[in-house]
């Protein structure tokens, strides 16, 4: 409507945002450049999320909290970014935000089983939401207010709403061509790193063609979509569970695949083996989860953990790499002035990720990191609650700790530094979090390339 730019000061709308005296644009925040910290990740999220949640307290939430990195430095995932663009809609129009989605998009698209979701409110045919019980039957989800997602989250729809959406988007009725061309493009960094994030999209390939596709995820609901740009393919799933057997963009992804066929012979390039050895070394893309490069006959061969099965890499260019059995792409990013190394990830499903190159085996070694002091041990001591009934246990054993889950076997915490540890028996890692006083308040769980954070109960 003319009303606002992607470049504005996200400080013309809400002044009371503190940004360390940096300038934040909408655009940093449609495609999560801004480097805020998301108030999802934040302790007191999980009681919070229980009561209505008007922006302020949001913003109270990540008061004083450090930055990731000045605005469009890096790519972090923001749920606060996303609240605050809400904000701007509903001080620009003058409507609240579910009212505002439901006149300009909801109506015209018609979207008659779509709605901004009120908890009290009597809604037709409304599908309740599960979970998984520490035994796998399904369980009754976690509430939250929709207040609190808002603008992040909050709406309700069925995939023949999906669709009629998809087909407003197309025939133009909803969003400019212009505009909408930009959502589907990825976004870049301040120094010119593509984010492969665009305004709301991830974007990638799939099958040789173009794609941008998103999940969502929030208590006992998991969803999935995607769209092949150049072949007219749009796919929705919806599952009214947040711990479903079968995830939503796996099969996003095979129904996709159904209709692609397969995909057309991919361009190869031939390198030396002194250029493939630049990037060969360990790489860690978050701290649960490393993968390695080495090179052996002429090729770059990936190495996963465990004595897991390694896969020979296609080159695509001197620097964009494919591992042909899961259609997963890596690109070397050039080095840095320090000598440094990152790679950047390209999951076949999900947000892309930047891995630093480490000077650390692939497999950890039996031995601590660092060794810790017996009172350092003892503060992480206690219970932490992942989920409603299942509950991880810390205990100081000797001079290490153990973890047990609900209803699971014990394992052996192995300290990588005072605050992270790597669990022994499985794939994954856990850190633990303190307030301003040094009290330890939770646990986030790395596993599986997701983060859980656990509040810490006793």
């Amino acid at each position: 409507a003319g009303k606002i730019t992607l470049d504005d000061d996200i400080t013309t709308y809400v002044p009371e945002l503190q940004t360390g005296g940096h300038r934040i644009t909408l655009t940093h925040l449609l495609n999560h450049t801004s480097g805020l910290p998301s108030f999802t990740d934040q302790p007191e999220y999980r009681t919070a999320k229980l009561q209505v949640m008007p922006l302020s307290k949001v913003l109270a939430m990540i008061k004083d909290k450090p930055a990731h990195f000045a605005p469009g430095a890096d790519w972090a995932y923001c749920n606060t970014g996303y609240r605050l663009l809400g904000a701007v809609i509903e001080k620009v129009t003058g409507q609240s935000y579910g009212d505002y989605v439901n006149e300009h998009i909801f109506q015209p698209a018609g979207m008659v089983h779509s709605s901004y979701d009120q908890t009290a409110r009597i809604v037709p045919q409304r599908i309740p939401g599960y979970t998984a019980a520490p035994d796998r039957k399904p369980a009754n989800a976690d509430f939250i207010n929709m207040t609190v997602p808002h603008a992040a989250g909050a709406l309700m729809s069925n995939v023949d709403d999906l669709w009629r959406w998809e087909q407003a988007l197309a025939a133009g009725k909803l969003v400019r061509p212009d505009l909408l061309a930009m959502a589907y493009a990825s976004g870049h960094t301040a120094d010119g790193r593509v984010t492969g994030y665009g305004f709301g999209w991830s974007v990638g390939t799939f099958k040789g063609h173009p794609v941008v596709e998103h999940g969502g995820g929030i208590e006992g609901f998991l969803t999935f979509v995607l769209r092949v740009t150049d072949a007219g393919v749009y796919v929705a799933v919806l599952c009214n569970s947040d711990r479903p057997k079968a995830n939503p963009s796996s099969i996003a992804h095979q129904l996709a695949g159904l209709v692609l066929g397969n995909a057309a012979p991919v361009a190869t390039v031939t390198l030396a083996s002194e250029q493939l050895q630049q990037y060969a070394g360990v790489y860690r893309l978050n701290p649960g989860r490393k993968l390695g490069f080495v090179v052996e006959g002429g090729q770059l061969i990936l190495k996963r953990p465990h004595g897991e099965a390694s896969t020979p890499l296609q080159a695509l260019s001197p620097t964009e790499f494919l591992a042909p059995d899961n259609e997963v792409h890596f690109t070397f990013l050039p080095a840095t002035p320090d000598g440094g190394r990152r790679l950047l990830w390209h999951p076949a499903v999900g947000a892309e990720v930047y891995a630093p190159r480490v000077s650390e085996p692939l497999d950890d070694p039996e031995k601590p990191a660092v060794l810790l002091a017996a009172e350092i041990l003892d503060k992480y001591v206690g219970d932490y609650e992942l989920a409603p009934d299942f509950v991880l246990t810390v205990k100081h054993v000797g001079t290490s700790l153990t973890l047990q889950a609900t209803g699971q076997d014990v394992t052996d915490l192995i300290a990588e530094t005072p605050v992270r540890f790597r669990v022994k028996q499985v794939q994954a890692a856990v850190e633990f979090k303190s307030d301003a006083d040094g009290h330890v308040t939770g646990l986030v769980l790395f596993q599986n390339g997701r983060e859980m954070p656990a509040k810490k109960i006793r």
